[in-house]
């Protein structure tokens, strides 16, 4: 028992990092999403500055003048529309049609559904939930490879379109005071319940991922071996010709 105890330790600590590198990794994910969504809500107000810029002067132009009044009124019209050119929503993956979405498109779509329900669910809840980012974003990859019938697709299908909002939707519907005091006939709150969850639902995606990653593990562990036989020979230079 004695000696397995130092593996034991390892085990954990690598497990620990790994949680680490998830949540930084799902962190820095939505900071970059966080920037790119200011910088494309800056352009368009940018734009519709200079569209509105550009409208008074050809009004000015064909007009004679544009007056005492419209020049006043202008110092309004131009921030406004530069406002409102911010304000226009960012267009993204539609999360009201996430039961209907195909399993290539859910990814996307649960990420986005997630960080619109994010304040709303438990604080303690967030490292699941950064782990779940991480998840999403290596299956958006592999599910795009794979025929929508495969059977891991359709089990993340069935999980990411039904399983994960219904259990969301649930939990969010309870008011906020009867969250962390009432405890159900499990011996849980409805906090404990979702986070646990969320746990289920983060090592399900996990194993689908590492499900859809085995035909490329054994892929290149069969290159790796051609690599070997092929040029790792005791010859000259490694390399024989002709072949």
């Amino acid at each position: 028992m004695a000696s397995g105890a130092p593996f034991d330790e390892a085990e954990a600590r690598r497990r620990r990092l790994a949680r680490a590198e998830a949540m930084q990794m799902a962190r820095s994910r939505r900071w970059e999403k966080r920037k790119a969504n200011m910088a494309t809500r800056v352009t368009r107000g940018m734009l519709a500055f200079g569209a509105m810029l550009a409208a008074l002067i050809v009004y000015g132009w064909t007009t004679g003048g544009m007056g005492i009044g419209l020049f006043i009124v202008s110092f309004l019209l131009l921030p406004m529309a530069g406002i409102a050119g911010m304000l226009l929503p960012v267009g993204g993956p539609d999360v009201d049609d996430i039961d209907k979405a195909p399993p290539a498109e859910l990814p996307a779509i649960t990420e986005a559904f997630l960080d619109r329900q994010r304040k709303q669910l438990p604080r303690l809840a967030a490292p699941q939930l950064d782990g779940i980012a991480v998840q999403l974003a290596a299956l958006e990859k592999q599910l795009a490879r794979v025929p929508a019938d495969h059977p891991v697709a359709q089990d993340i299908g069935r999980l990411l379109g039904n399983h994960l909002p219904e259990l969301v939707d649930r939990y969010t519907r309870i008011p906020p005071l009867q969250r962390t005091g009432l405890v159900e006939h499990d011996g849980r709150t409805p906090e404990a319940t979702v986070v646990d969850g969320l746990k289920t639902v983060e090592a399900e995606l996990a194993r689908a991922s590492a499900t859809l990653a085995e035909s490329d593990r054994d892929g290149l562990r069969v290159q790796g071996k051609f690599l070997e036989a092929r040029y790792n020979e005791s010859q000259p230079g490694g390399m024989t010709s002709g072949r």
